[in-house]
């Protein structure tokens, strides 16, 4: 091999093994890792959720879970089904300021807890129903949101993925949230 190529492909190589696991994509990327460790599916009786998760030290022997980007959907008059793609841009009142079914929000160590503007367009799919979404189960779906244009520095971008999440067993001792670490 030549001495010119030998150096390219060393390079190519270390740009491949970045980014190892799941992430989620969009033009958001630039400003925000979207890199996760786990996904984790949750449903109530009022709201059906997916929350993209990594753990991370907050102090000695103490562990905090960020949420790096929740997806949820308000079931306020809504019938879901497996595989069929939940609005999240419908509005649950009248007039443009009622608000959405969708929501997506970040919860991480050391910055403040955001709510990202609201949703132009977006859609949330499960391929299971709400009533088999219990402790254990294996999920998969996909989700999509464009946010509408405004001053935020998400206005107007994008942020979407595939996902293979797990519902939580109960925990009696949860990991601390943000508000609880040092």
């Amino acid at each position: 091999m030549s001495r010119r190529i030998l150096p390219g492909l060393a390079l190519a190589g270390l740009l491949t093994a970045c980014g190892d696991g799941p992430y989620l994509e969009g033009s958001i990327s630039p400003l925000l890792d979207l890199h996760y460790e786990l996904a984790k599916a949750t449903a109530t009786t009022g709201e059906v959720s997916v929350n993209f998760v990594t753990t991370q030290k907050c102090g000695e022997n103490t562990v905090s879970e960020n949420t790096l980007l929740s997806v949820s959907a308000q079931l306020e008059k809504l019938q879901v089904a497996p595989s069929v793609e939940i609005n999240l841009a419908e509005l649950l009142g009248e007039g443009e300021d009622a608000p959405q079914r969708g929501r997506v929000r970040r919860r991480v160590l050391n910055e403040p807890e955001r709510d990202f503007p609201r949703i132009l367009i977006g859609g949330l799919t499960l391929d299971k129903s709400l009533e088999a979404l219990t402790p254990g189960t294996k999920v998969t779906g996909d989700f999509h949101v464009t946010f509408v244009n405004g001053t935020d520095v998400y206005s107007g971008r994008t942020v979407f993925g595939h996902f293979n999440a797990t519902v939580p067993e109960p925990q009696p001792d949860p990991l601390p949230t943000t508000e609880e670490c040092p």
